[in-house]
């Protein structure tokens, strides 16, 4: 692969603003076969449209797809499509990697030192830039308002295209870019007590690399020094918002045993690194590099199930979701103490939700859908179910459950697996999912139940900003609460789960201010909770009905109700718990506790 230079042949000290009566900064910049293109050479086209934009950053690679179709329409028109690529880390050699394995939908220019992006302000990818025939700058900006291209309200760039080749402004002409800090050539790093090796090796180890290695979901690795250098922007960006690592819970800090919060001296410590140059260090004070299996996290099972595989999802559209049905094998009932999942296909997989079933509806929805497993639209099996099993998201850390307490698994009862899909901006095929399950060696003492706290009245008016929603259970015995999982559509906002105990104080199960359908999860509790008899559960839930919310799938907005779609709306949380009173290693029955 031929090295890919840069001349910068004329640099403006300011850019231009839109509608501005100056060209555009001019610069030269190689391609991947080492043709130089020159923007100054490309004045007369109708339009020209320079996108910023990298291999790992997923707002980019999302938008791949989008970009293709609107080249492919405009090119004839007139227009010419450039992406520039100004991260230091991703090599000529990584990109013609990835044009070569899932294609690319404009020529790609390299930017070396992040010289052009540093020319054009640009501190964001992607960023879309169009320039008219004279080369004078009509917008710039995010390329459309949503990552999820269904969901797509405003579409800037398009219509700043289309504008510029009929001769027109934009109507929108600059938006703010929305996306992962462009990674630029760090200055020298200053002599520093903070360093990779010493403490930002240990963090990161501990709370991002299980998901941000090789082969794992997450988008890029963070797994040595020199990626952890190339994205230290962003680590500094996304753990001061608090949305990496994922966890929404805003309260009850240290109660969780799948907590996922960074400390704030850990906080401080990544601030001061990236500050500081992003120092690597000494070798010699680095930790072992974790160890990951790809054996079972809970040890040898008893039985591992699979689902059906060979499902084929396009590269690009809106996420998908199947449940798969893995008949029960085993000629008598079961009592399991630990459930642990391995997802077929961990790029495509976004998470999995395992649902039970012994009505047999669901062996009948998965014989009328031709392709494996059946459609669903992410709100359930689409049956009642007649119980849970756990589930897999990423981070995930499967837990036995506390000595003398299992789930039954009913002779007959079919396991159905609810799995999210998102696209990769390539074709995929998931081989389908395995589950461990690890049974009782010793009696067992009490059953795992699950009571779900439930609003069915949903009728969210449209337009309504603030709308909200309550829930009520009162526990009728005396129980021990494991975990929580609240439920919501697309338009939910924020939802908490509150006990208010007997004597009057009360403790937050679960608190989330800023919902996100994507990133549902059970939230366990380090200890089982006591619950008195007479213990209240409120759940409260507000949505955002408004054209203000991105998420919001209708547009205009639509009174919403009760349903099954993801453009309807549920009001649900699930509380496991076991029953105090339950000893069925006494002469009562598993069977009368069911």
């Amino acid at each position: 692969m031929r090295s890919l230079a840069i001349a910068l042949l004329t640099a403006f000290p300011l850019l231009a603003a839109p509608d501005g009566d100056s060209p555009a900064p001019d610069f030269t910049l190689t391609d991947l076969s080492g043709r130089a293109v020159t923007l100054s050479s490309l004045k007369g086209k109708k339009a020209v449209v320079l996108v910023f934009a990298g291999i790992e950053c997923p707002r980019s690679t999302s938008a791949e797809a989008r970009l293709a179709d609107l080249a492919k329409k405009h090119e004839k028109d007139g227009a010419v499509f450039y992406m520039i690529n100004s991260n230091w880390s991703e090599t000529a050699d990584a990109i013609a990697e990835r044009v070569k394995k899932v294609g690319f939908p404009l020529p790609v220019l390299k930017d070396p030192q992040n010289k052009v992006a540093d020319l054009y302000k640009v501190e964001v990818q992607p960023t879309a830039i169009v320039l008219d025939a004279d080369l004078r700058i009509r917008y710039r900006g995010m390329i459309d308002d949503h990552k999820t291209e269904e969901l797509v309200k405003h579409a800037y760039l398009r219509d700043a295209v289309e504008s510029v080749l009929a001769g027109k402004s934009p109507e929108t002409a600059e938006t703010k870019s929305v996306g992962c800090a462009i990674q630029r050539v760090a200055a020298p790093a200053k002599v520093s007590e903070i360093t990779y090796a010493k403490q930002v090796s240990r963090i990161l180890n501990q709370n991002c690399v299980t998901c941000h290695r090789q082969g794992q979901v997450a988008p890029f690795s963070l797994e040595t020094y020199e990626k952890a250098k190339a994205w230290s922007q962003e680590i500094l960006n996304t753990t001061q918002q608090r949305s990496m690592p994922p966890w929404k819970p805003v309260s009850n800090h240290g109660f969780y045993y799948n907590e996922r919060r960074l400390s704030d001296e850990d906080m401080g410590v990544l601030e001061a690194w990236h500050r500081g140059g992003a120092p690597e260090g000494d070798a010699k004070d680095l930790p072992p590099a974790p160890k990951f299996s790809d054996a079972w996290m809970l040890g040898k099972p008893d039985a591992v199930l699979k689902s059906e595989g060979g499902f084929e999802l396009k590269a690009k559209g809106r996420d998908e979701y199947r449940c798969y049905v893995i008949p029960n094998p085993f000629d008598e009932d079961k009592w399991v103490t630990g459930v642990e999942y391995h997802p077929g296909n961990l790029r495509a997989v976004h998470h999995i939700i395992g649902y039970l079933d012994l009505g047999g509806g669901s062996e009948k929805k998965d014989a009328a859908d031709p392709l494996p497993g059946y459609k669903s639209d992410g709100s359930g099996p689409g049956i009642l179910p007649s119980g849970s099993l756990a589930g897999w998201a990423p981070g995930n850390q499967p837990r036995m459950l506390p000595e003398g307490t299992a789930r039954l698994l009913r002779k007959g009862e079919c396991l159905v697996l609810e799995t999210h899909y998102h696209k990769t901006g390539r074709p995929e095929v998931d081989e389908g999912a395995q589950v461990a399950l690890y049974f009782a060696k010793e009696p067992v003492k009490r059953q795992l139940h699950v009571h779900m706290i439930i609003n069915p009245l949903v009728n969210i008016p449209a337009g309504a900003e603030d709308h909200k929603m309550n829930a009520m259970w009162t526990v009728p015995q005396n129980i021990h609460a494991l975990d929580v999982m609240p439920h919501m559509h697309l338009i939910g906002r924020n939802i908490s789960v509150v006990a208010t105990f007997p004597d009057g104080t009360a403790r937050d199960l679960v608190v989330i201010k800023d919902w996100d359908f994507n990133w549902q999860e059970t939230y366990q509790f380090k200890e089982p909770m006591a619950m008195p008899r007479g213990t209240r559960v409120r759940l409260e839930a507000r949505y955002d009905n408004s054209a203000n919310n991105p998420n919001n799938p209708s547009n205009p907005p639509r009174n919403v109700r009760w349903g099954e779609q993801t453009t309807d709306e549920m009001c649900i949380a699930f509380v496991a718990f076991t029953n105090d009173r339950q000893d069925l290693t006494k002469s009562k029955s598993a069977e009368d506790d069911k």
